[in-house]
């Protein structure tokens, strides 16, 4: 039964979440509360929890650092942010932070139910893409620590996937710091082996399903002695994630063909930041006039156009909550000056904002 940790500092808002989830049917457990941010990371130590909600405005360490906090030291934990504040920074930092969901409080119970069920989708997926290539289970001196190595794969394995060497760096670094601190002796020659293998095995699988060919500048198994240090093993590890990424990269860089489907996964994920054109002709090493051509001729919308219309129907959902104004509405889908926002949501919609939020269809 996965396990849920609730956090909010008025103790009401805490027994209303409580009251409204389906705990029982949804197969969640709620295994503490805490009135801060502070109580709350404490308590996710302690209790490991699978799924935390968390109000945004609260004493000390408050919603925003909570998040930075947990996307550093949980990165596996399922975030639900609720709010009763609907400023752009707490939608902002909740996207930034991988949130599964922002709810807006008072908390619909359907929303939070919905809400609850895509954790648990997430997290029976994600057991699914934690198995390792080993052949035999590696065993760690807890779960805790199990569950932490798992982690810090996730993360290697994300930094990858994006590219990032400063991050792919830093988290093999962690990686490295756990296993002194856990292994203050040393890890026996088949287990720090098996480890060195299996990060080499997922990059491997990595470049194959880029289509990539790799020949690694060292493997394990080409050294004429068995690999017993962990900072040597790591250093092969980063050698070979970095030439990783520097021939992605290149190829990247040389390729013609543009996949329109990335470049709108792309803009559903990022449409609430200050994207433009330019910006996303760069980050996919094509030219402007090519991504626009090609981009109007696949989705028959250019894509500016395309932008706009993901933040206004971003801007219409907002807008249908009873407790968002419109101001909050164009702040939180990037529109600063609301007498601009009113033109292109009224173009958009033919309806103004206050006709949304009178219920007029």
């Amino acid at each position: 039964m996965n396990k849920v940790l609730i956090i909010d500092d008025e103790p009401w808002a805490r027994e209303v979440v409580k009251a409204l989830g389906d705990w029982d049917r949804l197969g969640l457990r709620v295994a503490g509360e805490a009135e801060d941010g502070k109580e709350g990371l404490r308590l996710m130590k302690e209790l490991g929890p699978q799924i935390v909600l968390t109000d945004m405005r609260m004493p000390g360490v408050d919603g925003v650092e909570l998040l930075k906090q947990i996307n550093v030291q949980f990165p596996l934990l399922k975030i639900i942010v609720m709010s009763g504040y609907d400023d752009f920074m707490y939608l902002k930092q909740a996207i930034q932070s991988r949130a599964v969901e922002y709810l807006l409080k008072p908390v619909d119970p359907d929303e939070l139910n919905a809400a609850l069920e895509k954790c648990i989708h997430e997290l029976q997926a994600q057991k699914q893409t934690v198995n390792t290539s080993w052949d035999s289970p590696l065993v760690f001196p807890s779960t805790l620590s199990m569950d932490r190595y798992v982690a810090l794969r996730q993360r290697v394995f994300a930094a990858l996937f994006e590219l990032s060497k400063p991050a792919v760096l830093q988290a093999l670094d962690k990686l490295e710091e756990f296993l002194v601190d856990i292994y203050p002796q040393g890890l026996e020659p088949a287990l720090i082996t098996k480890i060195g293998e299996d990060f080499l095995h997922i990059l491997e699988q990595f470049m194959l399903e880029n289509e990539a060919g790799f020949e690694f500048h060292l493997t394990l198994s080409e050294e004429p002695r068995q690999w017993t240090d962990v900072p040597d093993t790591l250093a092969i590890i980063k050698t070979n994630y970095v030439d990783a990424i520097d021939k992605i990269e290149t190829l990247r860089k040389r390729k013609n063909r543009l996949l329109i489907p990335e470049v709108k996964d792309y803009i559903d994920k990022h449409f609430l930041e200050p994207i433009t054109l330019e910006s996303i002709a760069g980050n996919f090493y094509v030219s402007k006039e090519h991504l626009s051509r090609l981009f109007k001729t696949t989705v028959g919308e250019n894509l500016t156009e395309f932008i706009i219309r993901r933040r206004m129907e971003c801007a219409r959902e907002l807008l249908q909550q009873p407790h968002i104004s419109i101001k909050e509405a164009a702040l939180m889908t990037g529109y600063t000056e609301l007498a601009y926002f009113h033109r292109v949501f009224k173009k958009q919609f033919g309806l103004t904002p206050g006709d949304i939020q009178k219920g007029k269809k």
